[in-house]
């Protein structure tokens, strides 16, 4: 494969680097319970979010909000993202020698650009300030990440890996906008960044797996550690021959939108409120009982009332699954099977579904979940993936022995 590529990845990358490190997850990771994915172009707006370390609501500003990846999250093409979002008291700019970096917004600035947030923050600035055994006490910074990494980086285009996996395992990031802790990021030059999306698809085919699998450390898991000393070394094509690139770039375009929708539904109704426009009520339950996962399922009464329940000591039955009318009611209660089927809770905790105040909302937002949960059901994913590739295969030029020879160790390794 040396042979019938262009060079090794090194030479088309600009940066391979580290995730940031906040020393305090449990606060600065949260979870909306209003919005779906929350970007850099979301401004001027609150939502409502529980810290991932506690279970109270809080009202924070939408600017400072970025969808947040632990390593686990990290799949190929995309991610198993669980609707977790950073809070970044960061800002990037381009200084005047030309170059993109980040800086930390001022108490001042916080105070008066972020009051909500910063009022969160304030209310855990003992924590905040204990960090790395104290060393945060004192700093006009003291709501700052302790380990801040490459922040300049995380919002251009590039490709995420684990730093241990059994198999390729690059996602695509083209919006720029996810930030993670355990992992690399892969940064293109210039030249090369509108082109991360079919080169992420040589990374993840089955020619440069077989490759990598052959020059990588093998842990005694029989997993392998995606280091950039091993990435570096990958051969790949630049795109000189347009066409087949644009025909892979299609394919992986697919994967990542039926990906992401695929997520989506995951996280109904989350993903699904942000962008309906009629009043919302919210259900607040807190769970009786550890359930991983939660295998819910909808009962009705001989009054014509529907509950949903997981096992014997969790029951929902709320006066916003209230309607007049009985289908409506259904629908009240298969919304909030919906939302709470398959999830994982702990006992103790308390889930927040909004819903919408009107029948006609409820039965719109379950039309929609079903409409995309039947798009994703017609679409191949492991059929785009072979024809992906056997484009990469004519990429390097390989011959059918070869590709044979791949295949069959693939099936073992």
């Amino acid at each position: 494969m040396e042979s019938t590529s262009d060079g090794e990845i090194a030479e088309a990358v600009d940066s391979v680097f580290a995730g940031t490190q906040t020393g305090a997850n449990k606060i600065f990771v949260v979870t909306p319970v209003n919005a779906d994915k929350i970007s850099s172009s979301d401004r001027g707006d609150t939502v409502k979010v529980v810290p991932s370390g506690g279970s109270y609501e809080y009202e924070i500003e939408t600017d400072l909000l970025r969808p947040w990846l632990n390593g686990k999250d990290i799949r190929r093409w995309r991610c198993d993202w669980s609707g977790q979002h950073v809070i970044l008291p960061y800002y990037v700019e381009i200084n005047e020698n030309g170059v993109r970096e980040a800086n930390t917004y001022t108490e001042d600035e916080m105070k008066a650009e972020f009051p909500k947030t910063w009022e969160y923050l304030s209310e855990h600035r003992e924590k905040l300030e204990s960090r790395e055994s104290g060393k945060m006490r004192g700093r006009d910074d003291w709501f700052a990440f302790t380990y801040p990494k490459s922040h300049h980086r995380f919002e251009l285009p590039k490709v995420v890996a684990p730093a241990i996996s059994m198999d390729s395992r690059f996602m695509l990031d083209e919006d720029g906008s996810w930030y993670y802790k355990t992992g690399y990021g892969i940064q293109f030059i210039d030249e090369l960044i509108e082109d991360t999306d079919s080169l992420t698809a040589q990374l993840n085919s089955n020619a440069l797996n077989f490759y990598f699998k052959h020059i990588a450390s093998l842990k005694i898991s029989g997993a392998y550690e995606y280091r950039a000393q091993y990435i570096e070394k990958l051969p790949f094509h630049i795109p000189n021959n347009q066409s087949i690139f644009n025909e892979i770039g299609e394919k992986v375009n697919i994967i990542v939108e039926i990906t992401d929708l695929n997520s989506k539904t995951d996280r109904f109704p989350e993903a699904y409120i942000g962008a309906y426009n009629g009043e919302i009520d919210y259900i607040n339950y807190t769970w009786q009982t550890r359930r991983y996962p939660v295998n819910a399922k909808i009962d009705e009464d001989d009054g014509g009332e529907f509950t949903v329940g997981a096992g014997r000591s969790d029951t929902i039955k709320k006066s916003e699954m209230y309607s007049g009318d009985r289908e409506a009611r259904k629908k009240r209660a298969e919304y909030v099977h919906a939302a709470v089927d398959g999830r994982n809770v702990k006992s103790g905790e308390e889930t927040t579904i909004p819903i919408p105040r009107t029948d006609d909302g409820v039965e719109a937002l379950l039309a929609e979940l079903e409409a995309d949960k039947e798009t994703v059901e017609e679409t191949s994913i492991d059929e785009l993936e072979a024809e992906i590739d056997e484009a990469v295969y004519d990429l390097f030029d390989l011959t059918e022995d070869e590709r044979e020879v791949i295949e069959e160790y693939l099936e073992v390794f």
